[in-house]
């Protein structure tokens, strides 16, 4: 994933030392570089020709934030001018307040600049974040590149492309948000298929081909226990989703495999979701809202694999949780358990099969977006622990399911308080601050 781009436009005015000053902004983006953030600055601005020249020479589509630095004392109005295209967008006050220079104190009046500018900027209703200070020896400000990656992905999210293989179907959709919403907010597009289009995929594969053969040797390499008969056909299905992917440029792919795959055409996606989703993000159910999330933890945690559960059982200091069958292998330990319809009672046919393997142990994300009434959103989050369970948790007539034990940040009665939906998307990294700014910047209630 592409570094964060920042636009740093930086103010001084006129009777100030402007070496001091130079100095100031040079450390600031040598830091930010060297942390993996993109760095492009503008020239000074002192006075109300340079932020009109400013105003006309960058484009917001062009940088996921605009910093806004005033070296000294600077005219809010400046900042006004030179970055009124990015208002909406996500924006960062950042100053110097003090330095030592020849054994003294001192200061060049940053810090009322920036609490100026950041009073101004709330009176017109416009979000910026403010950061204060940045030693020599400070190799990062975790708060800033937080707001980074959160501005990093409302700007991915923007070109984002979505692929649903069967159409969008019963309430986990309808709970959620509908494709002109997304479209609107975001600026992310859905592409619809027919689960035919798929078959019609698998069939035309050449089993006789290099990409054949490869994305087996792939498949039976991450397969723990045998596909038996199912197994060309499970590589047809990746070689078909894959080539999906790459025709239509999609960041994230869902399928409707119930009861479409998994009962009348006999092979469930589990196994081929589990082997792709290490590439692009991958859902199934056609749940739209979840999909989303996922891919948005996996932009916030800088490209980290996310993936889905179900929220299986309920208990006073945690949750058990499991996909229906489907985990990217990343997150199962690299393997990927072969488990059929070995249950009792099972209705589902021979080509029902399922990753069973356990997911990773370790500190994780977990997270929903939500539609109140009026079109409200919101991101239902929190952080938590996964550990694998004391004993097996089996559905009824189903294949054995990747499952983790939970444990929430919050207490459970608070976290069930705010339940949206019976999937919930993960992911292995503390996004927690980066999810703050994001809701902040494109107007989600953060509920936590």
């Amino acid at each position: 994933m592409r570094a964060p781009k920042a636009l740093i436009l930086p103010f001084f005015c006129e009777g100030y030392s402007r070496p001091e000053a130079d100095a100031q902004l040079d450390r600031v983006a040598r830091l930010m570089g060297k942390a993996g953030v993109d760095v492009e600055i503008a020239p000074v601005i002192c006075d109300v020709a340079g932020a009109e020249k400013a105003s006309l020479a960058y484009h917001p589509f062009a940088y996921d934030l605009a910093v806004l630095y005033p070296t000294t004392w600077s005219e809010p109005r400046l900042a006004c001018i030179a970055a009124r295209q990015f208002f909406g967008s996500p924006l960062a006050i950042w100053c110097v307040d003090e330095f030592v220079l020849e054994g003294r104190r001192v200061e060049m009046s940053a810090a009322p600049a920036a609490a100026a500018l950041h009073g101004c900027l709330q009176e017109m209703g416009v979000p910026a974040s403010l950061f204060v200070g940045q030693s020599a020896d400070e190799e990062r400000d975790g708060r800033f590149f937080a707001l980074a990656n959160a501005a990093r992905a409302i700007s991915l999210l923007r070109n984002a492309k979505f692929g649903f293989y069967g159409q969008n179907f019963n309430g986990i959709t309808a709970a959620g948000f509908d494709l002109s919403v997304l479209r609107r907010r975001f600026g992310t597009e859905v592409y619809t298929f027919d689960g035919s289009d798929l078959i019609r995929r698998m069939e035309a594969c050449d089993p006789a081909s290099a990409s054949f053969s490869a994305m087996k040797e792939r498949v039976t390499a991450l397969l723990s226990g045998s596909a038996g008969e199912h197994l060309d056909r499970i590589v047809r299905m990746c070689l078909g989703l894959w080539d999906t992917v790459t025709e239509y440029g999609l960041c994230a792919l869902d399928v409707r495999c119930h009861t479409e795959f998994s009962q009348s055409y006999g092979l469930s996606a589990c196994i081929p979701l589990s082997v792709l989703g290490n590439d692009v993000t991958t859902s199934c159910e056609a749940d739209l809202p979840v999909i989303f999330t996922q891919y948005l933890l996996h932009l916030l945690s800088g490209g980290k694999t996310a993936a889905y559960v179900d929220l299986r059982t309920f208990h006073q200091d945690g949750l058990d949780v499991g996909a229906c069958g489907m985990a990217p292998s990343s997150l199962t330990g690299n393997v990927i358990e072969v488990s059929g319809p070995e249950a009792p009672g099972n209705a589902n046919p021979p080509g029902y099969l399922t990753n069973k393997a356990s997911f990773n142990a370790g500190r994780l994300s977990l997270a929903r977006t939500l539609k109140f009434p009026e079109g409200k959103l919101g991101l239902h989050f929190t952080g938590g622990t996964a550990s694998p369970m004391a004993s097996p948790l089996q559905e009824m007539g189903c294949p054995y399911y990747p499952m983790a034990r939970i444990v929430p940040d919050m207490p459970m009665d608070r976290f069930l308080s705010h339940v949206g939906a019976n999937h919930y998307a993960l992911v292995y990294d503390d996004v927690e601050a980066a999810a703050a700014y994001f809701c902040r910047y494109t107007g989600l209630d953060l509920i936590r």
